[in-house]
This record gives C-alpha cells, sequence and structure tokens, in this order.
C-alpha cells in the first residue's frame, strides 16, 4: 500500500473533510503533525514491548533428558511458563524462580544436574579447580536439602556447609587444626509451623556428616522454622540442646496460635483474625511421693476385725500377793490394752491377762517423676475484624477457642478474651502501599506517557496559534487591498422613491390646472410671495 492510496483513504472518511483539513494545513503544521504522530507511535511500541517482556534466568542447568521432561511436565501442571534448552538447561521467568525452585527442591528435583546458573555461566575450558569445588559443594547442598524435604511433615530444608580447610603448614597447633574443621547448619521448616521431632533432628545430623567428608557429628546445627536450635547431642536423640522455657514456650505458643487460626479461620477468614497466645512453662525436674490411706470397712465402731500384723499377749497367775500387771500397746494402730485380773482375799490368789493387737490400714503409695517443660499458665486473646462477632456469640466462640487450646470451661473468662473491631486502617494503608508500589513500578511508562500528553499538548498549543496568526494576516492582507471609498448617503428604498416621484407629478398637475384656471388668482399669489420676500430683504438690510 503506497502513499497514494493512503491518502486517497483518508480522504474518504467523513466525506472528504479530512483531507480539506489537511489541505488548509501549512507544509510546517503537517510536519509537526507527522513528528508527533511517529513518537506516539514508537512510544506505544516501545511501552507495549516492555509489558510484554518477560526475563527469563535459569532454574536447573546440565539436567538429564529424562529428568528435564519430569521437570518440564510439572511446570506444565502448575502452570509457569518456561523455557527449555537442549543442552539440559530450563530457564522460567525471575519473578517466580525461587518459589518454582523450592517446590521442585520439594518435590525432590533435581537429581542430576545444579540448581545453580553459575555452572553455566562461569563453567569452561578455563574454570579452576577451586572453582569447580565451589560447583560441587552447591550441587551437594541441594541435593541433601532434597532429601531432608522427603522426611515426614517437612515443608523446605536449608543446608549450608562450610569445608574443611586443608592443612597448609606442617606446624600448627591443634586450636587452628580444630577451627578449621568441617561445619554446617540446617534450617527446617515444617508443614505445621513447629520443630522436627528428636528423631528427625538425629537423623538430619547423621544424614548430613555422612554426606561431607570428615564431618563431625557434633558440627552440624539444626534449626527449626522459628530459629530455635534442636540439634541433639551425640545424634541419639536424647537431649536437645533448645531446651529452655523460653524456646519451648514459644514452639507451644505457636502451636496454639495455628489451632485457634484454624477453627476461626474458615468462619472470619484468615485475613480478618489475628490470635496471640501467652504461656508459662516450667523447667523444674520434679519428684513426687504420695500415701493415701484408708480405713478398712468396718461393720461398727466396736468392730476390730481386720488383718492383725502384730499381736502380744501375756498372762500372769499368783498365789499369796495382791497386784497389778501387763504391759500397755503402744503402736498408734492398736487395740485398747486388756487387763483381766482377780483378787481374793485371805491367803489371796492373782490372775492377770494382756492382749496387744496391731491390724493392718490400707496404704497406697505413689511415685513420680515431673519432666522439665511441662505449661503450667496460658492464655489466649483473639481480634476480629468487625464490630459484632457474627453468626457466634461471644460464649461460643469462647468455647470454641477453649476446646481447642485445652483451657478448663472454669478458666475460660479468666484466660480467653475476644475483642470485635474494625483493624485501623488496614483498607486505607494497603491503598497507599499499592499506589506507592504502582507508581515506583511504572515510573518509566507514567515518564513516557507525561512526556507523549506533553508533546502532543505543545503540538497542538502551537497549531492553534499558527491558525490565530494566519487568520489576522489574511484579514490584514483583505483590508489592504480593499479601496477607500467616500461615504454615501443613505440609499432609500426604491418604491419610497417612485411613491413620492407619483406625489410630485400629481401636485405639479394640480398647480398647473389651478393655475390656467384662475390666472388672477395665481398673479395676486406670485406678487403676494415677491413681496414678501421683498420686505424680508429690505428689512434684513436696515437692520
Amino acid at each position: 500500500m503506497n502513499l497514494d492510496n493512503i491518502k486517497a483513504k483518508l480522504n474518504g472518511i467523513g466525506g472528504g473533510k479530512f483531507g480539506e483539513f489537511l489541505g488548509k494545513l501549512s507544509k510546517k503544521t503537517k510536519i509537526l503533525i507527522a513528528v508527533i504522530a511517529v513518537i506516539v507511535i514508537a512510544g506505544a511500541i516501545i511501552t507495549a514491548v516492555i509489558l510484554n517482556h518477560k526475563e527469563y534466568v535459569v532454574l536447573f542447568s546440565d539436567v538429564s533428558e529424562e529428568e528435564a521432561t519430569q521437570i518440564v511436565g510439572h511446570l506444565q501442571d502448575s502452570g509457569v511458563d518456561y523455557q527449555y534448552e537442549g543442552d539440559g538447561t530450563i530457564m522460567v521467568e525471575e519473578s517466580v524462580a525461587d518459589q518454582t525452585r523450592a517446590d521442585l527442591v520439594y518435590e525432590g528435583y533435581p537429581k542430576s544436574g545444579f540448581t545453580y546458573d553459575i555452572f553455566t555461566q562461569n563453567a569452561g575450558g578455563m574454570t579452576t579447580d577451586t572453582e569447580k569445588q565451589t560447583y560441587k559443594l552447591y550441587e551437594l547442598q541441594d541435593r541433601i536439602g532434597a532429601t531432608i524435604g522427603l522426611f515426614d511433615g517437612v515443608k523446605d530444608a536449608k543446608v549450608t556447609i562450610a569445608l574443611e580447610e586443608e592443612q597448609r603448614y606442617a606446624l600448627e597447633s591443634e586450636e587452628d587444626k580444630k577451627s578449621k574443621d568441617a561445619s554446617a547448619s540446617v534450617v527446617v521448616t515444617m508443614e505445621d509451623g513447629g520443630s522436627p521431632t528428636e528423631e528427625q533432628a538425629a537423623a538430619i545430623q547423621r544424614l548430613v556428616a555422612k554426606s561431607v567428608p570428615d564431618m563431625a557429628l557434633e558440627n552440624v546445627a539444626v534449626f527449626d522454622g522459628n530459629g530455635i536450635e534442636v540439634s541433639v547431642e551425640d545424634g541419639e536423640g536424647t537431649k536437645t540442646s533448645g531446651d529452655t522455657g523460653e524456646e519451648i514456650a514459644q514452639i507451644i505458643e505457636n502451636q496454639i496460635t495455628k489451632k485457634v487460626a484454624n477453627v476461626l479461620g474458615p468462619i472470619y477468614g484468615a485475613e480478618n483474625i489475628r490470635v496471640s497466645a501467652k504461656g508459662t512453662v516450667n523447667m523444674e525436674r520434679v519428684l513426687r511421693e504420695s500415701t493415701t490411706y484408708e480405713t478398712p470397712e468396718k461393720i461398727n465402731e466396736r468392730d476390730k476385725t481386720g488383718i492383725i500384723s502384730n499381736e502380744t499377749t501375756s498372762r500372769e497367775e499368783s498365789n499369796g500377793g495382791t497386784g497389778t500387771g501387763g504391759v500397755a500397746g503402744s503402736e498408734t494402730n492398736a487395740d485398747v490394752s486388756e487387763y483381766t485380773t482377780i483378787t481374793n482375799g485371805g491367803d489371796g490368789s492373782y490372775t492377770s491377762e494382756t492382749a496387744t493387737r496391731d491390724y493392718l490400714v490400707n496404704q497406697i503409695k505413689e511415685q513420680g517423676e515431673l519432666d522439665p517443660g511441662s505449661l503450667e499458665d496460658l492464655s489466649v486473646a483473639v481480634t476480629i475484624n468487625g464490630t459484632t462477632l457474627g453468626s457466634l456469640t461471644e460464649a461460643e466462640a469462647r468455647s470454641l477457642i477453649a476446646n481447642a487450646t485445652g483451657i478448663a470451661q472454669a478458666d475460660q473468662d479468666e484466660k480467653i478474651t475476644i475483642v470485635a473491631a474494625p483493624f485501623y486502617t488496614e483498607g486505607q494503608i494497603n491503598r497507599e502501599q499499592n499506589a506507592a508500589s504502582f507508581i515506583e513500578d511504572n515510573l518509566l511508562y507514567i515518564a513516557i506517557a507525561a512526556a507523549l500528553l506533553l508533546a502532543i499538548a505543545v503540538a497542538l498549543l502551537l497549531i492553534v496559534r499558527r491558525r490565530r496568526r494566519k487568520a489576522e494576516e489574511d484579514l490584514l492582507d483583505e483590508e489592504d487591498l480593499v479601496p477607500v471609498m467616500p461615504e454615501e448617503e443613505p440609499v432609500e428604498n426604491p418604491e419610497l422613491l417612485n411613491l413620492k416621484g407619483e406625489k410630485t407629478r400629481e401636485l405639479r398637475e394640480t398647480v398647473r390646472e389651478f393655475s390656467e384656471q384662475n390666472p388672477e388668482i395665481s398673479a395676486q399669489m406670485i406678487r403676494t410671495w415677491l413681496n414678501g420676500g421683498g420686505d424680508s430683504d429690505g428689512g434684513k438690510s436696515n437692520a
């Protein structure tokens, strides 16, 4: 399509008015309009290219063809845009690279290759042995992290390894040698937001220690997603190094908070609730022994039956003297001592019997040990976004929270606090942040649009001023060409002139007929006019 066809089509728009409009413009104005149109079109094209441009970064490199097929299938199922190169390199958008890599590592990928693009960017024929060892260390860290991610309940794992430094000098102190031992740290994020078990922590330490040459088990530190160290001593899982009251309380508080959010989230929405829990943990190890005594069942108060533990019986018989005898019982659970005395007068006769019986009492002894870390006190505060609690009453919401946290019914009012109030300026703050973020992210596009609008405004202003100046110049030229004519008397209406001419002719004919019919009167009137005119002249002369 040539320019003539374009011009013909433009002239056809609006019945040729566009062509007439262009025909009235000067050459400079047409050039200016064309330049502005080119700038606007170029700006629109550049903006569209920038907006549609996607920056891709390396996700995995040097993966096998079979594994690349599996990873690409996973990306397709997840709806992630990707680019695959024939050398085993998979690339994704930069904005989703980290999350996609974490998801794939959690799934156990890659089993081959590297997760860093440093290798593909820097490795080559000139790569040193030290650099190659560094790339291998990167791969080892990712491989161990992916393996830990396969443990039950583990969401993500990040491994950092510091390899042992080689001994460069023959004479080195033991302290220098010790400071250069290999060490590692592992940060494990659990799905429930808690900490890995002691068995899992011990397994992680053994896995890392066995994967790195000359790695001592005690040089591997394991942390949970809350930053609490959960390493175990000697890898046996018997004692954690993070057994402090604050750390255990924090773990319990996080678990309680998540449980409350799980029961209230479906009702109010996770974004409309805020939960805070505060717990007190007793870290003292307590040995406790308790003894319980129970009285055997008896028929009545006088019933002395039961299991006899000890019985003492004494019998005395004497002739020729008087007196009493017997030993009273001294045990707390003994029957009252019984004395049987027979005394006869005269030459005398004496007989005495004594019986002491100890009965067994039911006794229960209990011994127990309270391990440190028991929860002694717990309080929960919940804030709900809104003016009311919605479909739940305060009592129902409090009971729901109590059941989720294990707080006794008698302590619900004291330990649980619920407040319903609109969240302060949350929407406004979000709008301001979104607006600021939008301006910051699209500053270049805004500047281009502002420049285009300014250019269009300046061009329109120049066109209007030029057209106004052209109109003024044309008006001045027309005034110079028109000759100056003398002022003419107003021209009356031709019909009015004809009417006046007819009346004049009629009057003239009437005067002529009167003078012909009355010549004397006409002569006298003429003399009177003449005399009057003479008197007037004479008076004026005398004056």
